[in-house]
């Protein structure tokens, strides 16, 4: 296993390094009915037709996301604009506006009822290790509503062991625009040179993470999902939050040495 010289930072990604998700699709047509009670069914919507909205909406979303990580600083959209823009366009105006209106609650309801989203194995134990040696640790991620992910840090116990949050539909930026990691680290009065940071794309993570200057960058992903030809290449590689704390355990007790202030990490 590579080994890093000892971070003063670790900021991990939320979605597919500290959490993982398993789709519920089948939920979706019951946020169809809510959203239709909710804009009122003389509007000549129905089910079906919502439903088909909000999935080519969600879609749509994830184009526009997927272009935006060729720009330096991508921005975030807000709640309200991925209703009236994406979603909602071609509603009439009344239910254009009240879904605009109650963007926030239905974010929160869309995201509950897509997936069910559960501690990844050995992320609990990293954070924890890193506690225990004093390492700052940190969310910087990607997501529609960062107060439900807070919520979440809550619920499965992470809360006590994060000393920082950092949102996208709170900032404003997305990854891989550099101000995300950068804006962790300033909150953390730590050196960004001084910080892994793990994510599980190569486009938004490691990506943001060279921009940024990170120590070292860890991307997390399957070994049979790894692209040799992706640049660029992360400077370390772990399939799993457990791949992860052994990474950590082994720059926190091995023979490497803590670095000094703007002085970053090496393979």
């Amino acid at each position: 296993m590579t080994t890093l010289r000892p971070p003063r930072a670790l900021l991990p990604d939320h979605g597919g390094v500290l959490m993982r998700s398993v789709r519920r699709p089948e939920r979706m047509a019951a946020f169809a009915d809510r959203v239709l009670a909710l804009v009122g069914a003389r509007t000549g919507l129905d089910r079906d037709a919502v439903l088909r909205d909000v999935n080519a909406g969600k879609a749509a979303y994830r184009a526009w996301k997927n272009g935006g990580v060729r720009t330096p600083e991508p921005r975030e959209i807000g709640h309200r604009e991925l209703w009236e823009d994406f979603i909602a366009a071609d509603w009439p105006p009344a239910a254009r506006a009240l879904a605009g209106a109650e963007a926030v609650p239905l974010c929160r309801e869309m995201t509950l009822a897509e997936s069910d989203k559960t501690l990844a194995p050995g992320m609990l134990e990293t954070l924890r290790l890193a506690r225990d040696h004093g390492v700052r640790t940190g969310i910087v991620s990607n997501t529609l509503l960062g107060s439900l992910n807070r919520d979440l840090a809550r619920h499965v116990g992470t809360d006590p062991y994060l000393d920082v949050q950092v949102y996208s539909d709170e900032i404003g930026l997305r990854k891989p625009a550099p101000g995300t990691i950068r804006l962790a680290a300033r909150a953390l009065s730590v050196d960004v040179a001084d910080c892994w940071y793990v994510g599980d794309h190569y486009d938004r993570d490691v990506v943001c993470g060279r921009r940024a200057g990170v120590g070292a960058t860890i991307l997390m992903r399957p070994a049979g999902r790894r692209d040799a030809s992706a640049r660029p290449q992360p400077d370390a590689e772990v399939t799993d939050g457990l791949e992860l704390l052994g990474l950590l355990r082994s720059a926190l007790t091995g023979n490497g040495t803590r670095p000094r202030p703007g002085q970053g990490a090496a393979a």
